[in-house]
């Protein structure tokens, strides 16, 4: 009986201890939890697609329609790297003649144009000649029908003469070794020689080497 009081009373306790530590627990103040608060999400506003396909998107791009394949930095522009490109001018003279017809005027017109909207650029107008005659006399007619060229350019269409200048070659650069009619009339050609920066990105006017073998 003894024994059965002494159990009873440690149960008591027991429970006590327990009741007081579940208020003690209860009336302890609890740690305030931490709230993050999500971003809001934002429409994008910026052009990301890449309409000249230079690898660059359209809303960083500051150089517009380049050409495909063309080395650009972070902008979409080329570098300051100045160029050449040759393009014969569509210009047939006459026998032993320096004077240009009337026809012709709209090639030429269509390199002052060009030269206009790209104020960075300047133009070397090359003579070549057949190898029929002299070499005097070819050098002499091919230099007066490149600077006929050159003097079209700048007082009929505007274009600087700081920028534009005039060399006769005669037959020294032949494109056709043969003395056939066909081969004489390819090597009596004008050449205009444009150098400026950028100048193969910036380039809209019909393009080709004229001093390749064909």
């Amino acid at each position: 009986m003894k024994l059965l009081s002494i159990f009873i009373m440690s149960f008591l306790l027991l429970g006590c201890e327990t009741i007081a530590e579940l208020q003690a627990t209860a009336a302890a103040p609890s740690t305030p939890t931490e709230t993050i608060a999500m971003p809001e999400l934002q429409l994008q506003e910026n052009d990301l697609s890449d309409d000249d396909a230079d690898g660059v998107i359209t809303y960083r791009e500051q150089c517009l329609n380049s050409v495909l394949g063309s080395q650009v930095n972070n902008s979409g522009c080329g570098g300051d790297t100045v160029n050449t490109v040759r393009q014969e001018l569509k210009v047939n003279f006459g026998n032993n003649s320096a004077v240009i017809a009337a026809r012709y005027f709209s090639d030429i017109k269509e390199l002052a144009d060009f030269m206009s909207r790209y104020p960075d650029l300047d133009v070397i107008i090359e003579g070549h000649s057949s190898k029929q005659g002299s070499a005097a006399l070819n050098m002499d007619l091919s230099q007066r029908r490149a600077q006929a060229v050159m003097d079209l350019l700048v007082n009929r269409f505007g274009v600087s003469t700081s920028r534009v200048s005039a060399i006769g070659y005669g037959f020294e650069r032949l494109l056709d070794e043969g003395n056939s009619k066909s081969a004489h009339k390819r090597n009596r050609r004008i050449v205009a020689e444009l150098s400026g920066e950028n100048l193969t990105q910036d380039m809209k006017w019909t393009i080709y080497s004229v001093d390749k073998t064909l």
